[in-house]
């Protein structure tokens, strides 16, 4: 009897499959620098905007996983800087800090939606790490703006929320029935939009000098951006990942 070998066919199955999900990072990567253009919100006098781009950062980490999602993340942010390059002020040329926001982005929400995840034969407790990358980014502000201690609540909240989905387990499966199928993707778009908006916080105090007064006036509207980055998010999550459930199975 001749013996049948499925070999070719697995490691055909596996290229279609990494073609597949480079294509959708690259197609993710342009529309995060496409949506860069469309405010958000604006920060009068602090030379700050927050654009419609941060509703795609948690999709590229759900998506691709953390490598693949810092990559992309960071294909997204070089190619926002180029389509704003147009514009009157740039804020990725003035604080080149937030071509990194993406990236760190992509990279920590895919490592958040594992307990685990193992990367090169080492384990590493995804959700865990995120939460020390945001102690790091408190710790940092607090050092040279403690008068705004307020502005970081959310980057707080976000490390308890990190530290619950390591704690309890919580894993995104899109298969999930009932109402949790559409509510789980909610504490990863909270955390993307927090650790996008981390690196925007750091180029803020360390490369502008903002002053803390400044900080503290913004913090409703800061409020808002990331309640509505955390809901518009989640829709947008959910109906690229259902539509592209077929290309990711």
């Amino acid at each position: 009897m001749h013996e049948v070998n499925d070999e070719p066919k697995l490691e055909l199955l596996e290229t279609t499959s990494e073609t597949k999900r480079v294509a959708i990072g690259v197609i993710l990567a342009a529309l995060y620098a496409v949506l860069a253009i469309l405010p958000l919100s604006v920060f009068i006098g602090a030379a700050s905007m927050i654009s419609f781009a941060i509703c795609i950062v948690p999709i590229i980490g759900i998506i691709l996983g953390p490598l693949r999602g810092f990559a992309f993340g960071l294909m997204g942010g070089v190619l926002a800087t180029m389509v704003l390059m147009v514009t009157p002020i740039n804020l990725y040329l003035l604080m080149p800090t937030i071509i990194l926001g993406p990236a760190i982005a992509g990279l920590f929400v895919g490592l958040s939606t594992r307990r685990i995840t193992e990367l090169g034969g080492i384990r590493i407790p995804g959700p865990f790490v995120t939460a020390l990358y945001l102690l790091v980014i408190i710790t940092l502000f607090l050092v040279a703006r403690l008068e705004a201690w307020l502005f970081m609540t959310p980057y707080i909240l976000a490390v308890v929320v990190a530290l619950g989905l390591q704690v309890v387990g919580i894993e995104f499966d899109l298969d999930k029935e009932g109402t949790s199928k559409y509510l789980q993707i909610i504490p990863f778009t909270f955390l993307g939009s927090i650790l996008d908006h981390s690196m925007m916080a750091m180029g803020s105090v360390f490369l502008l000098n903002l002053e803390a007064g400044l900080f503290i006036g913004i913090f409703p509207l800061m409020l808002l951006e990331r309640t509505i980055a955390t809901i518009v998010g989640a829709i947008v999550g959910f109906i690229v990942l259902t539509v592209l459930r077929s290309e990711l199975s």
